[in-house]
């Protein structure tokens, strides 16, 4: 057992320590020769979920710089989440006040009787149409605010490229 031990230890010695010089060597090396290394840039492009967050992400930042600028109270848009029937996630929505203001008042005109009928109650389309003219006056004003406040501009700017790569990149899923 001496016998073979006497062969072995040296030999489990000599590559301890060559595996030890390697190693330091190397780690010496890697220190000494900071400046010549390799740097790879990748360069990606977002999926179009990913766009689709930063999109809203960035519509929720627009839409709390504008009211925060806006001091006309029916142009507020008003965000709050909600959870559809049947589902544990919540989303956020926005809508402008006047719409707000709209739909309760005819839910109102609506339910004046006794219980509620289903069928009188405004479709979305209905309100829609019939807020027209408000919408119109809106689009107006939000271009003025825009127009007149660089920050909602940036904002708006930034909006605005992220809708068009979305756009950009429906039409290139549908050439191919």
């Amino acid at each position: 057992m001496n016998k073979h031990l006497n062969k072995v230890f040296p030999n489990a010695v000599k590559l301890t320590v060559l595996t030890l010089g390697i190693f330091l060597g190397g780690h010496l090396a890697a220190q000494t020769d900071k400046q010549n290394y390799e740097t790879i840039d990748v360069v990606g492009e977002k999926t179009s979920p990913q766009l689709k967050r930063a999109f809203d992400k960035q519509r929720f930042e627009f839409l709390e710089l504008y009211n925060s600028i806006n001091e006309v109270a029916k142009f507020d848009v008003i965000c709050k989440y909600h959870k559809p029937i049947g589902s544990q996630i919540a989303r956020k929505s926005c809508e402008p006040r006047y719409v707000k203001d709209f739909r309760s008042m005819m839910m109102q005109v609506s339910s004046t009787g006794p219980g509620i009928d289903f069928n009188r109650l405004p479709s979305d389309d209905h309100i829609r149409f019939l807020t027209n003219d408000t919408r119109e006056d809106a689009f107006e004003h939000v271009a003025a605010l825009i127009a007149t406040h660089p920050e909602l501009f940036d904002s708006f700017t930034k909006l605005d490229a992220i809708h068009q790569r979305i756009e950009q990149r429906k039409e290139e899923v549908y050439e191919d």
